[in-house]
Formats: C-alpha cells, sequence, structure tokens
C-alpha cells in the first residue's frame, strides 16, 4: 500500500466528518416533503453531468487524462462549499445541503460505476483506467457513510463544538489534501507529462464545464417548476462538485496522480467562478432571503 492509499482515505474521513457536522435528521426528511426538487436534482446530476463532461472533453479535445479526471469530477457529489455559497447567497439553504447530503450517501454506490461506465464509454482506449467498482464501493463506505454519521452523532450531541470547530478542521483537512498532491508529485515514480498548452485547455475545459454544469442546474429547476432562489441553488450545487473526494479516488482508489489534474484545474476555476456567480445573485436580489 502507498502513502496516498493510506493517508488519503483518512483525509477524506475527516472531511466528511465535516459534512456530517452540518446535517441533520430533518435534512433527509425533506426527500419525502420535496420529492421533486430533491430527487429530480439528484437524478438530474447522475444523469446529465457525465453527458455534459463528454461534450466539454470532445470540444476542448483535452488530454485524455483530464478527460478521466473530469469524469471523476462529474461522478463526485456535490461539495460542502456549496452549503456555504448558497447561504451567503441567501438562497435555499436546506435544499442545498439535502442535495448535498443525499448526493454524499448515493455517491458510494454510484461514483464508482458511473467512473467506470464514463470512462470507458467517452474515452475508450484514449486512456487505461481500471476502475475496480467492488473495491472502491468498499472504499468509499467507509470513507463516505461512516464519517457522515459520526459528524451528525457529534452534532447532535455536542452542537457547540461542531460550530466551533467544523470551519477550522475543514482548513486543515484541504491544506492536508494539497499537501498530500504535492508530496505524491514529487515522490510518485509515475511521470505525469502536461506541457503548457494542455495546461491552458485544460483551464478552458474547466471552465467551460462548470459554466456548462451552472446552466443545466437553472435549467432543470426551471423544468421542476421551482421559484428563482431554488433554480440559483441549483446551479450552485450541480457545478460546486467535491474535489477531496475526486482526488482522493483517483490517489488512493485507482493509485493515478495524473487523474488529480482535472480536479485542481476545477479548484482554480470552479469554486471562483461559484463565488462570482453569488456576487451576481446578491446584487440581483438584495432583499432575498
Amino acid at each position: 500500500m502507498t502513502e496516498t492509499q493510506l493517508v488519503g482515505p483518512i483525509v477524506l474521513f475527516v472531511l466528511m466528518v465535516i459534512v456530517g457536522l452540518e446535517l441533520t435528521p430533518a435534512d433527509f426528511q425533506r426527500v419525502v416533503r420535496a420529492p421533486a426538487a430533491v430527487v429530480g436534482g439528484t437524478l438530474a446530476q447522475l444523469a446529465l453531468l457525465p453527458l455534459m463532461t463528454w461534450g466539454v472533453v470532445v470540444l476542448t479535445d483535452v488530454p485524455p487524462v483530464f478527460g478521466a479526471g473530469a469524469v471523476l469530477v462529474a461522478a463526485a457529489p456535490g461539495a460542502g462549499i456549496s452549503n456555504i455559497l448558497v447561504a451567503i447567497a441567501r438562497a435555499n439553504t436546506a435544499l442545498s445541503v439535502t442535495l448535498t447530503a443525499v448526493a454524499s450517501v448515493l455517491s458510494v454506490i454510484t461514483l464508482p460505476v458511473v467512473s467506470a461506465l464514463g470512462i470507458r464509454v467517452f474515452l475508450g482506449d484514449r486512456v487505461e483506467v481500471d476502475v475496480p467498482v467492488g473495491v472502491l464501493t468498499l472504499q468509499l463506505a467507509f470513507a463516505l457513510l461512516l464519517p457522515i454519521a459520526l459528524g451528525m452523532l457529534l452534532r447532535a450531541r455536542r452542537p457547540d463544538l461542531a460550530h466551533r470547530y467544523a470551519p477550522r478542521i475543514q482548513r486543515w483537512a484541504l491544506a492536508a489534501i494539497a499537501a498530500l498532491i504535492i508530496l505524491a508529485a514529487l515522490f510518485s515514480d509515475e511521470g505525469v507529462e502536461v506541457g503548457i498548452e494542455d495546461v491552458g485547455i485544460g483551464f478552458l475545459a474547466a471552465g467551460l464545464w462548470t459554466v456548462s454544469a451552472m446552466a443545466i442546474g437553472w435549467g432543470v429547476a426551471s423544468l421542476l417548476r421551482l421559484s428563482a432562489v431554488d433554480r440559483f441553488t441549483f446551479l450552485v450545487e450541480f457545478s460546486a462538485r467535491n474535489v477531496a473526494v475526486a482526488t482522493i479516488v483517483a490517489l488512493s482508489g485507482l493509485d493515478r496522480l495524473d487523474l488529480t489534474l482535472f480536479s485542481g484545474l476545477y479548484f482554480a476555476v470552479g469554486y471562483p467562478l461559484a463565488g462570482v456567480a453569488v456576487l451576481w445573485w446578491r446584487r440581483r436580489h438584495p432583499g432575498e432571503r
């Protein structure tokens, strides 16, 4: 077992405890009370984001490793930061939290399956990635379900500590992931050779991916006849993916450093674009609550 295969799941475990600290049983109960928004939004992410990813990969003609990395990002659940962005925008935070929670739980099954199918169907023989669906499912069950449950338990027992320390722990964990990628790049025997031109195309693809995900989120919410506030919530939730999950799956589950490259580009482009969208929404809807 390599260092990344050992340390990666530990870091992800901590991050998912943070996700659990933001959840309550009421978040899952909303699935029953508002099935159209939650179920429709969840299924749309699973079906449409991978298809959109294929379109972006074909249109931009990114290197195959970027394409495979983009599939991992598309298959990853929404990020916890989406809940923060939605709260700052004064949109529907409860809906955002519920969508993140449901996607995080389901990703134990959906992420390995969608990743395997997406890489095989969209990229074919252009990149050799064997996704061990069974093994990866067991890893994600440990790395997602258990820490989410632990975080929810901690919130129920000590809500004061959860509120006080969650942001600080999240920053430490994200810094640990960045350090993990850097160390893997420095000491890995696997050569990762990407030219400056490829990086530029990758940034373009990451930006196009984010904007397209925003458009899909808004469009799906419109088809579901949701309010403007809920449409913006979908816009953020669809576009802000959990880079930590995608990165750890690449490093620990697949032992492929090169598959983290698109996650890094997306992190540098996608989150800032989501922040810009929040600022735009706040200016357009200053009194929205």
